[in-house]
């Protein structure tokens, strides 16, 4: 009895030492790789502030809204570099041949890695299915704020205004209500079908739900040039103008799915809400994927150096990104159900489970674990 309590408290120091050292690295990794993907965003935000005046504090909450988005990319990326840091250093340091020569296997060894997947799976699918979704309708908003007074205040007058996608803009006078007076807007490039808009009054508003920016303009007449002599003047008591804001960050089409709540997805049948509701699910599952896959993986011959476990990680890594693009593919173009989307994690599950099974029984190949199973059923019957 007392022998089992003592094997048991030096499992659980065994565990705890495991687990405790993937933080480190696991902290180190997340940092780097998050300040390299926030690396454009950064960039982009800088001009806002070199170029634009915009303040520290907007910038900055900027980012933070951003935050999210990056962590959800980076935290299964540094499941792997911390798994694999660690299991290279367990190797050369032979702690792994000394605790399978204590009758310890790769099962127990692989527990620590399992908890450690499995406490960033839950971290990662908090911020896929809430924080993602509310820092970037929050940033959205933030952005739009941001355009709307920074794009009121480059307007001078009687000072060419470029601002404004494909358009020129010119006003006489500006008042302390960023109201314009005599406004005067025309194509950038000048065609047949170009028109010159000339207005009394102006204003700079935003339409919250397209996100556009809206020149108001009253009281005014357009010119219009048509083809021969057909030229025309309509008169306005109101023209709206929209235009799409500069984009802060690059979007896809449809990229304003990602600021939905996942609440109001779990309550809409479209095929993009169950894809993007299916994304936030499955996508943290890698983590634990990963983390199961890196210990068989991990496992190095001193004689043959590092490179090899390093090397394994990243064609780990780029075959469950073309596994995750294949099967976005296929339920985007190819009309299957987004349950597909489980696939990548699942196989990168199922691969680590092999390589754990064959790492444990020092087996070859696929063939040979079938056997062992064989055998195993034999002497059972």
């Amino acid at each position: 009895m007392a022998n089992q309590e003592s094997t048991l408290k030096y499992f659980m120091l065994l565990f705890r030492s495991i687990f405790i050292q993937l933080i480190v690295p696991f902290l180190l990794a997340l940092g780097i790789l998050t300040f390299i993907l926030s690396m454009e965003t950064v960039y982009r935000l800088i001009n806002l502030i070199v170029e634009r005046g915009v303040s520290v504090f907007s910038v900055g909450l900027m980012l933070l809204y951003r935050l999210p988005q990056f962590l959800s990319v980076t935290l299964p990326l540094s499941i792997v570099i911390s798994c694999v840091v660690l299991m290279v250093r367990l190797s050369t340091d032979n702690e792994i041949s000394a605790m399978n020569s204590m009758g310890i296997s790769y099962w127990q060894i692989g527990r620590p890695f399992f908890l450690f997947g499995i406490v960033a799976t839950g971290i990662t699918l908090i911020i896929t299915l809430w924080l993602q979704p509310a820092g970037y309708a929050a940033f959205e908003q933030e952005k739009l704020k941001v355009l709307k007074t920074q794009t009121a205040k480059t307007i001078q007058p009687l000072v060419l205004n470029y601002d404004f996608p494909g358009k020129v803009l010119y006003v006489q006078d500006k008042d302390k209500n960023e109201d314009l007076r005599g406004v005067f807007i025309t194509d950038l490039k000048l065609t047949q079908d170009s028109m010159v808009t000339l207005a009394d009054r102006g204003r700079i508003e935003i339409r919250e739900g397209e996100r556009d920016l809206l020149l108001n303009l009253e009281d005014g007449l357009i010119h219009l040039q048509g083809p021969a002599d057909n030229y025309r003047t309509i008169a306005f008591e109101q023209f709206h103008y929209i235009f799409r804001p500069p984009q802060i960050v690059p979007s896809t089409k449809g990229g304003h799915i990602w600021g939905v709540p996942t609440k109001a997805l779990l309550q809409n049948s479209s095929r993009s809400s169950k894809m993007e509701l299916f994304l936030r699910l499955t996508t943290p599952w890698a983590c634990v994927a990963f983390a199961v896959a890196m210990v068989p993986l991990g496992l190095i011959n001193i004689r043959q150096g590092r490179s090899g476990a390093y090397l394994r990680g990243l064609i780990l890594v780029v075959s469950y990104y073309i596994l995750w693009i294949g099967a976005k593919e296929m339920t985007m173009n190819m009309n299957y159900q987004p349950y597909v989307l489980w696939m990548p994690p699942l196989l990168i599950w199922l691969f680590g489970l092999y390589g754990l099974n064959k790492s444990n029984l020092n087996l070859q190949n696929i063939f040979d674990i079938l056997s062992s199973f064989g055998k195993t059923g034999s002497s059972v019957k």
